[in-house]
């Protein structure tokens, strides 16, 4: 508008300045810098929205008095407007008899009187602000702006009107759905982890009765991409694996042409046996065998992972595929791997299986008072676990506990040959004055960070020297010429990239030479295949 014509504070039309200008309001009094509007006779100038206010105002969402226009905050009102909570500026509309003011932008756009939503309510529902109240739908009591049925005791927030029915959140597997009230008991939010009141509404899920999440915490970034799927076909997102041949038998899609069998404990005295999904060594866990193969072994956990699913970190879709030859590194906790692994359509996500099966909440024996959630940051975090920084960790908003995701997979119990008649125990840390010291490199070692220990001998291990960089790959393999080797020579090799004799308990033997670590493998691996091609 470059004219206001009939200006309701001043006697004369008053013109745009079309340029950025520093100027004092007349009516306000406030020097700022804007476009102001000027009287080009009296040389004053004015705010666009002081110079279209008027004196005194008839509001119809505070219909029992007058409201006068201030420029000034009184001292005795809190300084924010009383139906959005937006602290107010420069001009405003009260009532000193109610103690209720409004912004510019309330009082030219009232909320209505009344609304008829049948998806928030059966019957009418009529504005009655500045009542103290809790909304039957999202169980806050921030707003004191209800809109109210009288006949059903029923109030609820504007902004709970229009809440969606049916959704998907990035930090869970499945859709859920709005209820007007969850099953009786003790209920956590899915996302805060505060208590859920559960005579009120919340969103819940159909096939994990324990998840529920507050409808606020719902519109979070970073929660819910904003689609309502209300209507919308719900497509299955997750594949099973497997077909159920009968009880304790199944058929996995890996190993077709056999079926497999469940075992609760290895009867292959002692003798070590790894899952061919995750290349992890199986000791106590239940797993299947093929009944035909000697060598095909998988975990009860792998043998049940999703044949598709969304993956946990970037919220999109992804297969799992069973390439047990190729190492890759993953996306998620940068470590080299080899077995089964998700990737998406273009192969540009790749997860190990540890990493693609992590799900929200996620529960730890680190820290048993709350669930941890995956947490996507430009900044530099610092694990509890290891100290190493990370963009991206599972967090505790409550705690400000952090855990990469590395140290979030690691195994809770390991064999090693500097102890072969014990388990080594993952241990959470220590408070503690006392010395420790590494058993296999014999260095000193933090107790306030993660190690491994035997409770019956009472020694203590560094995690990466127990299980290096390349603890989940595979052994040798004449098929493929880069592969794990163990690191048991009496002379310890040295490294093709950095040079330093090898350390830790693995190497990686990469076309013949040796590498001692992730870093020197990442680092130079493209070199290394310019120079063998």
């Amino acid at each position: 508008m470059e004219t206001i014509e009939n200006p309701k504070t001043h006697e004369h039309p008053l013109h745009l300045v079309p340029k950025m200008s520093m100027f004092t309001c007349h009516l306000c009094g406030l020097h700022d810098d804007r476009f102001p509007y000027a009287c080009n006779l009296c040389n004053l100038n004015f705010h666009k929205d002081c110079a279209e206010s008027t004196p005194e105002i008839e509001y119809s969402c505070h219909p029992k008095h007058i409201l006068k226009r201030l420029t000034r905050v009184p001292r005795y009102i809190d300084g924010k407007c009383c139906l959005c909570g937006n602290k107010l500026h420069y001009i405003f509309y009260h009532c000193s008899i109610c103690n209720f003011s409004v912004d510019v932008n309330c009082a030219k756009n009232p909320l209505p009187s009344t609304i008829v939503n049948i998806k928030a309510h059966e019957h009418l529902l009529t504005l009655m602000p500045q009542r103290n109240f809790v909304c039957d739908v999202c169980g806050m009591d921030d707003d004191p702006n209800p809109y109210v049925c009288l006949p059903c005791n029923f109030m609820i927030h504007r902004n709970c009107i229009d809440k969606p029915s049916v959704i998907k959140i990035y930090r869970h597997d499945h859709r859920i759905y709005y209820n007007h009230c969850l099953d009786a008991g003790d209920w956590k939010c899915g996302v805060c982890n505060k208590e859920i009141k559960w005579t009120c509404g919340a969103y819940s899920c159909s096939k994990c009765h324990d998840f529920a999440i507050h409808p606020r915490c719902v519109t979070r970034l970073g929660i819910w991409d904003g689609i309502e799927l209300e209507g919308i076909p719900e497509n299955n997102l997750e594949i099973k694996s497997y077909e159920v041949i009968e009880d304790g038998e199944i058929r996995h899609f890996s190993h077709e042409e056999h079926n497999l069998k469940l075992k609760e404990q290895s009867d292959a005295n002692n003798k070590c046996m790894w899952c061919k999904a995750c290349n992890y060594p199986i000791y106590s866990n239940s797993f299947y065998s093929c009944m035909e193969c000697d060598d095909f072994i998988l975990h009860k956990e792998c043998a049940y992972l999703p044949k598709k699913k969304i993956d946990p970190f970037y919220n999109m879709w992804t297969t799992l595929i069973t390439d047990d030859i190729l190492i890759y590194i993953c996306n998620a906790c940068q470590n080299v791997t080899q077995g089964f692994i998700y990737v998406n359509d273009e192969h540009k996500i790749i997860l190990d299986v540890q990493c693609g099966s992590i799900s929200e909440p996620f529960v730890h024996e680190s820290h048993p008072l709350h669930s941890l959630y995956i947490s996507r940051s430009t900044e530099d975090k610092f694990c509890i676990a290891c100290g190493d920084k990370a963009t991206m960790v599972l967090n505790c908003e409550e705690c400000e506990y952090i855990l990469d995701i590395k140290c979030s997979t690691l195994p809770k119990m390991v064999k090693h040959k500097n102890d072969k008649d014990h388990f080594l125990s993952l241990c959470y840390g220590e408070k503690t004055n006392e010395q420790y010291w590494c058993e296999i490199c014999e260095e000193e070692l933090n107790a306030k960070k993660w190690f491994y220990s035997c409770d019956d001998c009472g020694i203590t291990f560094h995690i990466k020297c127990t299980l290096g960089d390349f603890g989940n790959l595979k052994g040798k393999d004449e098929s493929f010429p880069i592969y794990k080797i163990l690191n048991n020579r009496i002379n310890r090799p040295v490294c093709c990239c950095c040079e330093s004799r090898c350390q830790f308990s693995s190497i990686l033997d990469c076309y013949g030479k040796p590498i001692c670590s992730l870093r020197c493998f990442r680092e130079n691996f493209q070199k290394l295949n310019d120079e063998l091609s």
